[in-house]
């Protein structure tokens, strides 16, 4: 109970902090507005700004050593702040006793000047800690024409060749994640800045289950309701897009979570092929837009036991995406003779449902009829199965379907103009299907470009 009430207390220190940092804007502003007779007479009001200035200064340093107590922060800058947070502490007491006829007046400029002085290098640098090096530097580069220096990355000239984890996997964690998990900084005692970091894990334990992404905790924290206290990058953070977040999943699953392996050496599937063949300079792009979390906010009850148990019997890969499993994944790869009347049985716990894989199984456009119920399934995998335009007419209603692969059906451009009523749609694969160049045209006109459809790719 103790450590929950100082890690209480120290976390109040954001809060604090704003106390001094105004009330001594306020007093060193009047110190040097009295001087003009105009404003001579808010004279008697510096020795009660000076004094509130100090005991909330104090408070301040209080919380603050008790935050750093809750560790997440670099040593040397955290030690940084503080020694300054004292100094100025120190210096507006006596500015206080100079006010109060304690001290020789003359003293009373140097203290003003001093506490000027580090008023603004512990607000930069506490800022620094919270904000990242260059949250304050990097508006007045750019202001200034000069542009900010950046690690440079070598275009991706032979994809093959690339390294897995330098070249694809880091860059996103570069961007999304170092400024809360690096050197700088440590949240939950946690830094992705490097593979021995990764391995090492943070405060909750390991973050890389080898082989079984679904396991991983650097996954499965991507997935998670933006409102979950556990999501990462939390609400309000830049987030991964789906493409990215793919990417690590490919990672941690088939590459194994290894660091020098190429992507010509980590197994591809169709789908990480037509990812893959998006990337020509390395990482995605910085500006690339980010996506809500697939997984709904909305309460429902937890899938039926005896259900699952029946799917799990037919070979079905079932992934729980929340902590208390109402969410799941289910994945047929190992259940190739998945068919209709399977489905049929899925569709009595649809409401659970949120990804659902049915690649290379025997389902077909009659089975299909029972997705009309998977109110919340968001990733719909239908690749090499025997699907056609009939098919479609039972998926365009689908609420919040974000993500369809259709890779190898017999989907044509009839078919095409049934998805362009499905709102929802973010990503469509088309490779290898009966559709044409004109028909993929027609329909991005029609959903505009918030829709990535992904029609064919190069040789990797």
């Amino acid at each position: 109970m103790l450590e929950n009430l100082v890690q209480f207390l120290g976390r109040l220190h954001p809060l604090i902090v704003h106390l001094p940092i105004g009330i001594l804007m306020l007093a060193i502003a009047l110190q040097w507005l009295v001087v003009f007779p105009k404003y001579a007479r808010f004279r008697d009001l510096l020795p009660l700004l000076w004094f509130a200035g100090f005991i909330s200064a104090v408070m301040a340093c209080l919380a603050g050593f008790l935050l750093k107590q809750d560790g997440g922060y670099d040593e040397e800058a955290v030690d940084l702040h503080q020694f300054l947070g004292i100094a100025l502490t120190l210096i507006t007491g006596f500015v206080f006793l100079i006010q109060s006829q304690r001290f020789p007046q003359k003293l009373l400029l140097p203290g003003v000047l001093l506490a000027t002085f580090f008023l603004i290098g512990t607000g930069h640098y506490g800022g620094n800690l919270t904000h990242g090096e260059d949250y304050l530097s990097q508006p007045l580069s750019a202001l200034m024409g000069q542009t900010p220096v950046k690690k440079v990355r070598k275009p991706i000239t032979n994809l093959n060749e690339a390294i897995v984890y330098a070249d694809l996997v880091e860059p996103v964690l570069e961007q999304k994640c170092y400024q809360c998990h690096s050197s700088k900084k440590q949240k939950g005692d946690l830094r992705l800045d490097s593979p021995e970091s990764l391995l090492k894990g943070g405060e909750h334990g390991k973050i890389i289950t080898v082989g079984k992404a679904d396991e991983s905790d650097l996954y499965k924290r991507l997935i998670l309701p933006a409102e979950d206290d556990d999501r990462m990058p939390p609400k309000g953070k830049p987030q991964l897009t789906e493409s990215e977040i793919q990417l690590i999943h490919w990672w941690l699953d088939q590459g194994r979570g290894d660091f020098t392996k190429k992507v010509a050496e980590v197994p591809q599937d169709d789908k990480v092929k037509i990812l893959l063949s998006s990337i020509t300079k390395g990482a995605p792009s910085e500006n690339a837009s980010t996506e809500p979390s697939e997984i709904p906010t909305a309460k429902v009850k937890l899938p039926d036991a005896s259900v699952l148990q029946k799917i799990k019997e037919l070979g079905v890969v079932v992934s729980p995406l929340t902590r208390d499993n109402s969410y799941i994944a289910l994945n047929m790869v190992n259940a190739p003779n998945f068919s209709d009347a399977d489905l049929f049985l899925l569709a009595k716990i649809s409401e659970n449902i949120i990804w659902l894989d049915m690649s290379e199984t025997t389902i077909t456009n009659k089975g299909l009829v029972h997705l009309k119920k998977f109110n919340n399934l968001t990733r719909l995998s239908l690749d090499q199965t025997g699907v056609s335009d009939v098919g479609l007419a039972s998926i365009q209603t689908l609420p919040k379907l974000k993500y369809l692969n259709l890779y190898g059906t017999k989907v044509s451009d009839q078919g095409l103009k049934l998805l362009a009523n499905c709102k929802s749609l973010k990503s469509i694969y088309l490779w290898q299907t009966k559709v044409t160049p004109q028909g993929v045209a027609a329909l991005q006109k029609q959903v505009g470009k918030q829709v990535e459809i992904n029609f064919g790719i190069d040789t990797l």
